[in-house]
């Protein structure tokens, strides 16, 4: 494969974040910026130059990568595709990649060689709050978030449908409030009537759901197609004050609460 990669200024990584220039990096690590304790916990991918110009969502349809840093000398990660594990190094603020055993399932259309094939050798690596950017020589290859606060079960406690009616939540799920439990690149829950199970994937506050199934009772009264066209199509989500807001099509839709 041959793609040019982006150069950036590592300055202009503290100060911006990644952005789109060529300047070279002169001196990526100063030492007072982060320690290596920094590093530890799970980063999920939230830049790289994928084969093709696809966007994340797109180059990895079954969950974005990501790296766990389990301690300063062992890792383990995802491809998007397989897990992976195995010893690292960190020496100030270089990490020294080893061998990394895997899983072998074949997983279509995922762009899993081009993430594993960038975790090898020596990289130096910045930490800028939630930011953490790996860097080869100067050239900065990955930019990674940390994980957020996703995962778990949430209960719904407002609903916004299109029809903008002024119907409480008792009165459009009588029966139980819908939940949604997200864990793993795997969603599921209930729509107020029936149980519902699928994909999502996350990359910073942009969410996408796939593939979700519905069971098929039918529940008189039960707003559970208007939940669920809000829900196929959420784009983007934000925590708030501990609440779960989902936006569908950039606009607010639903408000949960963690249980």
């Amino acid at each position: 494969m041959k793609s040019s990669i982006l150069k950036i200024s590592f300055a202009a990584i503290l100060a911006t974040g990644f952005l789109s220039s060529c300047s070279t990096v002169t001196n990526p690590i100063s030492n007072n910026q982060t320690s290596k304790d920094g590093i530890l916990g799970r980063w999920e991918l939230d830049y790289i130059m994928t084969e093709g110009g696809k966007s994340l969502s797109d180059a990895y349809p079954m969950g974005v990568p990501y790296l766990d840093f389990v301690s300063n000398k062992m890792l383990n990660a995802s491809d998007g595709c397989n897990t992976m594990g195995g010893g690292i190094t960190i020496e100030g603020h270089q990490i020294t990649f080893g061998n990394m055993m895997a899983t072998m399932k074949a997983c279509e259309g995922v762009q899993d060689t081009n993430f594993k094939s960038k975790l090898q050798g020596k990289l130096s690596y910045a930490v800028d709050g939630d930011t953490m950017t790996l860097i080869q020589g100067d050239i900065a290859i990955m930019r990674f978030k940390r994980a957020g606060t996703l995962a778990g079960t949430w209960e719904l406690e407002e609903f916004i449908g299109r029809d903008r009616s002024a119907k409480s939540l008792d009165d459009r799920f009588p029966n139980q409030k819908p939940t949604l439990t997200f864990q793993n690149n795997l969603v599921s829950g209930n729509d107020g009537c029936n149980n519902l199970t699928g994909g999502y994937v996350a990359v910073g506050n942009s969410l996408t759901v796939k593939n979700i199934a519905t069971t098929r009772m039918a529940c008189q009264g039960v707003d559970s197609d208007a939940f669920g066209e809000r829900f196929n199509n959420v784009n983007k989500f934000e925590i708030q004050n501990g609440k779960l807001v989902l936006y569908a099509n950039d606009v607010k839709t639903m408000v949960f609460k963690k249980k």
